[in-house]
This record gives structure tokens, C-alpha cells and sequence, in this order.
């Protein structure tokens, strides 16, 4: 069989709609006419376990003659292993599928673990409280008693010696009331992000 060229391929019409071509080693193609003119579609015709099989290449002109014979040399290679090349690319296909999942989910964990307080804090106003006064003395109360202190401490970084630094400045302060309910305040903050790990 002669080996097929581009200029042959470029001299196709719609007239030869539904030709099949064919070239040594598997290679078996079919005109196509549609309203983006003529393409070719190729395939690799092989055995396997002593039936007959065939693999989809692509289409000509969007792969180019070159790309489409690699290919299916590639394919070929696989068979010839005794591994049918359909399989073997949906199964290269689900694994870098898993590669990337597993990539997003690393960064994702990452960026969890980077997580601030003030992130938290954040959160924790949008989805976990609500009070009568649309929250403002929170924000107001953290801003100027919590958030100066530990706001950027990572949560994963956040001890017990954080927040008592926060309430001793307050304390030193004369704010005994004012320390406790800062005191409530960030239990209940905390105590809803270990319920509901916002951060996740």
C-alpha cells in the first residue's frame, strides 16, 4: 500500500465522501464531506487476542499526517505488549484525572491549614452568630481587643498561652468585665468552628 500524503489528502473533494484510504501498518481512514469541508478520520486497525480491533486517531486536517502516524505508532507499541491502547489511554486518562484531584486537594488542604483567626473570625460572623445589633460589637470588640494580637496567627498555630495573652491585655486594661465577655465571645467562636470547621 502506498504510503498516503498531505497532497493527496488536500486533493480530496466532496466527491470522495465515504472513501475509505488505507496505508501499511494499521492505518485506515475514512472522507468525511459536512459543512466544514472534507476531513479525514483516522483509525488503527490491529489484533489482540485474535480479534480484530481498531482505535480512533483523530481527524485530518486538525491533526496533522505526522501527528496522526506517532500516534499510532504509539498505539501499536501498546498492542504489541498485548495491552489493547484504548484501554491503556482511558486508564493514563484516570490516572492524571486522580493526579490533578490530588494536586487540588493538597492545595486545598493547604490553604486550610493557613487559615488565620481573623479568616475564622470572619466566617464565624457570616454563617455562625447573629445578634441584635447585626454583629457590630463583635466586630468592633475584635478588631480593637482580639485581632491586633492573634488575627494573622494561623489556626493550626492558635494555643491556649494566644488566647490568655489576649484576655491579660484586656485585664491590664481595668476591663474585668470587658475580658470576660471577650472570654464567651471566643469560646463560642471556637466552640462553633470545632462543630463546623468552617475552614474546610
Amino acid at each position: 500500500m502506498a504510503k498516503l500524503t498531505a497532497k493527496q489528502l488536500e486533493a480530496l473533494s466532496v466527491a470522495d465522501s465515504g472513501k475509505i484510504l488505507r496505508e501499511d501498518g494499521g492505518l485506515v481512514a475514512k472522507v468525511r464531506a459536512g459543512v466544514r469541508g472534507v476531513t479525514v478520520q483516522f483509525r488503527y486497525e490491529f489484533k489482540l487476542d485474535g480479534l480484530k480491533r481498531d482505535q480512533s486517531l483523530g481527524s485530518w486536517p486538525k491533526k496533522s499526517l505526522a501527528q496522526i502516524r506517532a500516534d499510532r505508532d504509539e498505539a501499536r507499541a501498546t498492542a504489541t505488549k498485548g495491552i489493547d491502547p484504548t484501554a491503556a489511554r482511558k486508564a493514563a486518562r484516570i490516572e492524571a484525572q486522580a493526579a490533578i484531584a490530588a494536586t487540588i486537594a493538597e492545595a486545598e488542604r493547604q490553604a486550610a491549614d493557613n487559615k488565620t483567626v481573623a479568616d475564622l473570625f470572619d466566617e464565624w460572623l457570616r454563617d455562625g452568630v447573629s445578634r441584635q445589633d447585626g454583629n457590630s460589637e463583635l466586630r468592633r470588640s475584635f478588631k480593637k481587643d482580639v485581632l491586633p494580637l492573634i488575627g494573622k496567627k494561623p489556626l493550626r498555630n492558635l494555643t491556649e498561652k494566644d488566647l490568655l495573652s489576649v484576655l491579660r491585655a484586656i485585664k491590664s486594661r481595668g476591663l474585668n468585665r470587658a475580658m470576660v465577655i471577650r472570654s464567651k465571645d471566643i469560646g463560642q467562636m471556637l466552640r462553633w468552628a470545632e462543630k463546623r470547621k468552617p475552614w474546610r
